[in-house]
């Protein structure tokens, strides 16, 4: 799958819209903490792989790179001479906050392995055997729950209700947190059922 990040204008909007300290400076430490960078070969820079070191990580779980299937070098200047007709430039590195323009991007992928790089593998796995840790698979979230004693305006969830593989439905508590990471849009949807946004 390709790796890439949003450009730089798109994060600053977040904080223009209200959310003070979201912006491109303030993440992209957090974009790097979490990816493990895989300098390419020459073979793969020979082919147009290209790259400003300063905005990636390499130490994180994520690992992030070129595979071995990059095409020639000819693909890339061809394809580069199209775009840069049509007035796209060729981007050195499309992880830096600018990703208008033509570039023969990194894919999450395990370069020694010669194969994909998941969530699964640079979080789960290295961690599935914890004892504090259970997995619900093929399961659905129906909404959080509300801690009774959270204000109105500083609600406090204390769990999530869901429907387990066999069609029970289920509620897990939590200690501390509930952390909500359904994507763009399971998020607001799973929001909007535990009475957050607009009422349906």
């Amino acid at each position: 799958m390709a790796y890439l990040r949003a450009q730089a204008a798109q994060i600053d909007a977040w904080e223009h819209l209200g959310n003070d300290g979201w912006n491109w400076e303030s993440l992209l430490p957090h974009y790097k903490q979490s990816e493990h960078f895989q300098i390419p070969t020459e073979e793969q820079c020979a082919a147009g792989a290209t790259y400003d070191i300063a905005v990636h990580g390499m130490t994180g779980p994520l690992k992030t790179g070129w595979d071995d299937n990059i095409l020639g070098a000819n693909v890339t200047s061809l394809i580069n001479a199209t775009y840069t007709s049509l007035g796209l430039p060729y981007i050195e590195e499309v992880n830096g906050g600018n990703m208008r323009g033509f570039i023969r991007y990194p894919a999450t992928v395990d370069r020694e392995l010669n194969i994909r790089e998941d969530a699964a593998r640079a979080y789960y796995l290295p961690i599935e055997n914890r004892t504090n840790l259970d997995l619900y698979t093929n399961s659905v979230v129906q909404r959080m729950t509300w801690d009774k004693e959270s204000s109105d305006s500083k609600p406090r969830a204390n769990g999530v209700q869901f429907t387990d593989a066999s069609g029970n439905q289920k509620t897990v508590s939590a200690k501390k947190e509930v952390i909500l990471s359904a994507g763009a849009l399971r998020s607001p949807l799973i929001l909007e059922l535990s009475g957050i946004g607009n009422s349906a």
